[in-house]
């Protein structure tokens, strides 16, 4: 329903819609240049404060937008060696399926509203754009792109486990795969899942620990590596195509720190008003987001060197791997 006692929701006062159909196509249409925008700001902000913390001025905050736009007016340059129909494609299909994933969660939080199974496609379409990146870079026939394949390869397997079971145990725990339900949930408990429930605490930081390894961030960067095999997949590739590979790489930043925020730290369920999800709380998530991405992206590859790629990928499997099974068995006796 749109009308909720004597308030509205904030799309229709701003586009008058009536409907609830077109409530949720409208914010469905507005959430991608929402996610253009905010992510690529995002990407500036973690620059910027990157720089200060070591002592430098560093770039402007919206030096993300020149970027994207000087890389669109280059040209597209295909290596004689690549397989040219992989090459162009994938940087698109990479960019379109990173975007998709932010913008169904933005439309679930915008609406009120959520699909069945919208977590396990957010899941994977987040996991497909670090693939089609991989599998780009491994299509332009350069050795270092094949490298940086095969090491990609390795993370995804490394994190995507924990983090798979990590969705899991909110899903034995909310019994529901849609994004929306997690919220109500924590709406009705009145508090934030990982505050509520031990299973969701322990399920939380290994979500946590899994986003600098699906961010390509600093130390768990050993893909992208460029003081060793030049950025990797990222190699061959210039202008449009590049442009899409980094907005790609921003929004899928973007979609695991806002996942990650409102799946376990929804904070407008302290105040017991999340049931109608106004402007104010989409601002509330997005700030939090922020603060997460400082956590779990800025910080780490502020203050750690790259480790080895077995290095990396014992750690996810010694330690962020026990505990999302922790937390799946948590879930599973309903703790």
């Amino acid at each position: 329903m749109l009308l909720q006692g004597k308030k509205r929701r904030w799309i229709q006062v701003f586009c008058g819609v009536k409907g609830e159909t077109m409530d949720v196509i409208t914010a469905f249409l507005l959430t991608f240049p929402i996610v253009f925008v905010i992510s690529l700001l995002f990407d500036g902000i973690d620059r910027k404060i990157h720089a200060r913390m070591q002592r430098r001025i560093g770039p402007p905050i919206i030096q993300p937008f020149y970027d994207f736009i000087k890389l669109l007016n280059k040209e597209r340059i295909v290596p004689a060696m690549a397989s040219s129909q992989i090459f162009t494609v994938l940087p698109t299909l990479a960019a379109a399926s990173s975007i998709l994933s932010s913008a169904i969660l933005f439309t679930s939080v915008m609406s009120g509203t959520s699909f069945g199974g919208d977590l396990v496609v957010v899941f994977y379409l987040l996991a497909m754009s670090s693939v089609l990146v991989t599998i780009g870079g491994s299509s332009s026939g350069n050795p270092y792109g094949a490298i940086g394949f095969s090491r990609k390869m390795t993370m995804l397997i490394a994190y995507e486990v924990p983090l798979l079971l990590s969705f899991l145990s909110v899903f034995l725990k909310i019994n529901s795969t849609s994004y929306y339900n997690a919220i109500l949930t924590q709406v009705k408990v009145g508090s934030m899942l990982a505050l509520a429930f031990p299973s969701m605490a322990v399920s939380a930081v290994a979500f946590l620990l899994c986003i600098p390894a699906a961010a390509d961030a600093v130390p768990f960067d050993v893909s992208e590596a460029k003081t060793e095999i030049i950025y990797g997949p990222l190699v061959e590739y210039s202008g449009p195509y590049l442009a899409l590979f980094k907005l790609a790489k921003a929004s899928s930043n973007l979609s695991l720190t806002f996942l990650a925020c409102t799946l376990f730290f929804y904070l407008p369920a302290l105040f017991g008003d999340g049931d109608s999800l106004w402007l104010g709380a989409f601002i509330v998530c997005l700030l939090l987001a922020l603060i997460l991405w400082f956590l779990t992206i800025t910080v780490p590859r502020t203050v750690f060197a790259r480790m080895k790629v077995g290095q990396a990928f014992k750690f996810y499997w010694i330690v962020a791997l026990p505990l999302s099974v922790i937390a799946v068995v948590l879930s599973a006796l309903g703790l």
